[in-house]
């Protein structure tokens, strides 16, 4: 399991929805299916890519989000993946 850094998130607006968002554009392998960040564990649930994703993950994000999960968005070169915690 990937433990990240609470230092790394950075707020990511998208169509009227703001979720925590880190960037791991120069990692070699896509991000593993679960994480800790600080003391949660999150678990992988979808990826959408970084070009078009506009279309179709804010408005899945809102769903979510208002269904009260927590979400955290995880960058990398061509893909947006979408974690919950557990």
């Amino acid at each position: 399991m990937l433990e990240l850094d609470d230092s790394l998130m950075e707020p990511f607006a998208t169509d009227g929805v703001i979720v925590p968002l880190i960037r791991l554009t120069s990692e070699p392998e896509p991000p593993d299916s679960q994480l800790m960040l600080g003391d949660v564990e999150y678990r992988y649930d979808r990826s959408y890519p970084v070009k078009g994703q506009s279309a179709v993950m804010p408005g899945y994000l809102r769903e979510q989000l208002a269904a009260g999960k927590k979400a955290l968005l995880i960058e990398r070169p061509e893909r947006f993946y979408v974690y919950f915690a557990a």
